[in-house]
């Protein structure tokens, strides 16, 4: 039989996945299956719209593709797992983006490598992970100090890239977006801006859930509401380590079942980072609601003359 049949699939993605290693800019990176997510109930609907939009029959019907979203969070607010878990719902390959691999002798980033990667995901159609944003396009204004202009000459490849392609879906993480110029993050270069703030009592108790049930515990079997409350101010990493701490405790403790005292005592031997950097949590929040309009209820889109302004629907998520 002639033609490309279902034998021919793993050959297919054997050869993409060397397109991908032969870019050395690019890492692919596992999916997340979505059960993993804890809270982000307004990405989440996010991300399943944004699934749709990528269909023969919405391309057919006149939709336009969502270009990508730009995660705007402090580290270990889970923006690095959100795009795994993106790559589950879309169904699309996460291939990550390297800065650090396309680095001239000068500091300036290679035109043609980057140009090569951007040319690799439109191929597979991938998801473009872009961790660190604000580092990225941040040497633009010393550029032509520095390496005469390349950095900004390549930046602006990317940049004009984004607002141009629709086979790709983007994702971007920013930590400190203090950074970032307004024309780096326009309507166009990404559907949506999400703040990943720092997560609700009950999205805390959902975050428990999830990383209990990894490890092949019953989360009924806990008092969640209290590890909750307990962990007031943890991001999802600090929630993940206590409970992989507690799991620990239990296992040196003879093996015995892991009981809510177990994590319970690690959270309260954890400070979190949001104790240690409440200044800078404060300044996201207001610069969040200053360029974002986010409205203080989560999951709810901006209201206000931001939003009017800017034409896009913000979401506040939790993180996990």
């Amino acid at each position: 039989m002639r033609g490309i049949g279902p034998a021919a699939v793993p050959l297919i993605l054997d050869e993409k996945r060397g397109a991908i290693r032969g870019s050395g800019a690019l890492a692919y990176t596992h999916p997340a299956p979505a059960e993993h997510l804890g809270g982000y109930a307004g990405v989440r609907r996010f991300l399943e719209e944004a699934a749709v939009t990528f269909t023969p029959a919405a391309r057919a019907y006149g939709v336009e593709p969502t270009k990508g979203v730009l995660l705007v969070g402090l580290p270990g607010t889970g923006k690095d797992l959100l795009k795994r878990i993106a790559a589950g719902i879309l169904g699309r390959p996460l291939l990550d983006l390297d800065f650090g691999s396309i680095m001239g002798e000068g500091g300036g980033v290679i035109g043609a490598s980057i140009r090569r990667a951007l040319a690799i995901a439109t191929t597979v159609k991938g998801i473009l992970g872009l961790s660190e944003f604000e580092k990225a396009v941040g040497g633009l204004a010393s550029s032509n100090r520095t390496d005469g202009g390349e950095t900004a000459r390549t930046i602006a490849t990317l940049l004009n890239w984004m607002a141009d392609q629709q086979e790709v879906f983007v994702m971007a993480t920013a930590n400190d977006v203090r950074q970032l110029a307004p024309e780096q993050i326009r309507q166009g270069r990404f559907s949506q801006i999400i703040f990943v703030d720092l997560p609700s009592p009950a999205d805390r108790a959902e975050i428990f859930r999830v990383h209990l049930a990894k490890r092949g515990r019953d989360p009924e079997g806990f008092d969640l509401d209290e590890l909750a409350e307990a962990a007031d101010g943890f991001s999802g990493a600090e929630i993940e380590a206590a409970v992989k701490a507690g799991l620990l405790d239990a296992f040196m403790d003879g093996a015995r079942p892991l009981a809510t005292a177990d994590v319970l005592g690690r959270v309260r031997a954890i400070r979190p980072t949001s104790a240690v950097k409440r200044e800078e949590i404060e300044e996201l929040r207001r610069w969040a609601q200053e360029h974002l309009a986010l409205d203080a209820v989560a999951d709810r889109p901006a209201a206000g003359p931001s939003r009017a302004r800017t034409g896009r629907r913000d979401w506040r998520c939790r993180s996990t």
